[in-house]
């Protein structure tokens, strides 16, 4: 399956800011990281969006979304320092990069 946002980003990396993944299921994600790494330093996943129990994905902050949510119910969840290829391997569970996504730039 073709992960061409997520490639890219991967590649080029994020700017210091999060950059969001559409899915063909209609849920999204979020990733920053520097580019040519193999993992990102920060990915936020919407609500309903789940991951495996396996290790890439054990660096879930909890706190972090509710302590900046100013006092708002935080929603989704967030995780640190995951492999591209537990991204990739996510992205395509649910089917893929939606059709539409943000520009770059």
């Amino acid at each position: 399956m073709i992960t061409a946002r997520l490639d890219y980003l991967a590649a080029h990396g994020t700017d210091g800011i999060y950059r969001r993944i559409f899915l063909a299921d209609g849920k999204g994600l979020s990733v920053k990281g520097q580019p040519g790494n193999a993992q990102f330093e920060e990915v936020y996943l919407v609500e309903g969006v789940d991951v495996p129990n396996s290790e890439a994905w054990e660096g879930e902050d909890q706190w972090e979304l509710w302590l900046t949510s100013d006092g708002e119910d935080a929603t989704g969840r967030l995780f640190y320092d995951v492999p591209v290829s537990a991204v990739r391997a996510l992205i395509e569970e649910h089917g893929g990069e939606g059709a539409e996504q943000d520009p770059i730039g």
